[in-house]
């Protein structure tokens, strides 16, 4: 090979060389565009990869704390009636208006619906008060009397505030209507008002024993409800007509209503530690009526951001410049990298308040 021949070659390969540089130059320019996003790829390499659609949805937390459930507070019923216990109610038993609550010497003792004690006894000429009134709606319910009392304004200062009509043959018909004596008065022992029914926690006096006053069983409220003691740390947690989920001793989940929460939070030391909670009140609205006094699991779900546009953390890219970014993928299999803003993580999610939308596709690595 002469020398004019071996220059030939050597340029052509050198001028070939400069052309297969310069097609890999003016490909990489084209990869990106001047917004430093990925531009065009090809199908085949797109169609295998993972990826995931950008959603809107609500990051909800879930918190779990401690309560027990039953019947609320337990009080000791007062009893006015003196003789001998014989009959008594069932433990668990719901005694509502107009229900025998027990009998002394066989006299049956009522419970009706009222906030003024019963305190006197009463008969056709006993002056009008709330006691009377109470009284006397209960005949008008039971068809006894045919007007209900008039009760006035609690601005009205008189001594007449309230206008009653009791009759002898309403105390006696009742009378015969309950299976007590028809005396023609109702003995201050012989009727219990209360603002609500109850439930009978437990029964302290049996049969046959003899009774002056006292008490002889203790009553709660017939609801079943959870209380909880709430640390304070996580006041605001919940409000009153939240719904929450309550677990079960028995595994099973029941939705109960946020009925009480208190404004005042309770102190108390045990041992050298100092607690601090707030008392909360659960109404149970499905089964688990045989459970009492039982430790049961409230979960709380607080929503920590409303209608988040999210997508997986596994999608997140490290970019060089710093920030993150996302490989979003067009209809076209065309892809874009784009810078995105992060917002709240919750659990293998990640919200993003810019740089992509519900609906799109994206890039899992």
């Amino acid at each position: 090979m002469n020398t004019k021949r071996k220059i030939a070659v050597t340029a052509c390969l050198w001028i070939i060389g400069l052309g297969v540089i310069a097609v890999i130059a003016i490909g990489l320019l084209g990869w990106f565009d001047s917004d430093n996003r990925l531009n065009q790829e090809p199908a085949a390499a797109t169609s295998s990869r993972n990826t995931a659609t950008v959603t809107r949805t609500d990051f909800v937390k879930e918190t779990e704390v401690d309560g027990t459930l039953g019947f609320g507070d337990v009080e000791s019923l007062p009893n006015l009636s003196s003789g001998i216990v014989t009959w008594l109610p069932e433990p668990g038993s719901v005694i509502s208006f107009g229900d025998v609550i027990y009998k002394i010497n066989d006299e049956p003792i009522i419970l009706l619906r009222g906030t003024m004690p019963m305190f006197r006894d009463i008969d056709e000429n006993t002056s009008s008060a709330l006691d009377i009134a109470q009284l006397q709606t209960h005949f008008f319910e039971l068809g006894l009397s045919d007007t209900s009392p008039v009760t006035k304004s609690t601005y009205d200062l008189s001594a007449d505030r309230y206008v009653t009509s009791i009759t002898l043959s309403q105390i006696e018909q009742w009378q015969e209507s309950v299976g007590a004596d028809t005396t023609g008065v109702v003995k201050k022992s012989q009727i219990v008002f209360r603002p609500k029914a109850f439930r009978v926690d437990a029964v302290t006096a049996r049969l046959g024993q003899p009774v002056n006053g006292g008490s002889l069983v203790n009553v709660t409220e017939t609801r079943r409800i959870v209380t909880v003691h709430l640390d304070t740390e996580l006041s605001g947690l919940v409000a009153i007509g939240d719904i929450v989920e309550v677990e079960l001793p028995d595994g099973k989940s029941v939705e109960g209503t946020v009925t009480y929460v208190a404004d005042v939070a309770t102190r108390i030391v045990q041992g050298q530690q100092q607690i601090t909670y707030l008392d909360v009140v659960i109404e149970l609205l499905g089964s688990g009526a045989s459970f009492d006094q039982s430790p049961v699991t409230v979960k709380v779900e607080e929503v920590i951001e409303h209608e988040a546009v999210a997508v997986p953390i596994a999608a997140l890219l490290a970019l060089a410049e710093g920030g993150y970014g996302l490989e979003v993928l067009n209809p076209d299999n065309t892809v874009k990298l784009v810078g995105v803003e992060l917002g709240t993580f919750h659990g293998n999610q990640v919200s993003i308040s810019r740089g992509v939308e519900p609906g799109q596709s994206v890039i899992i690595p």
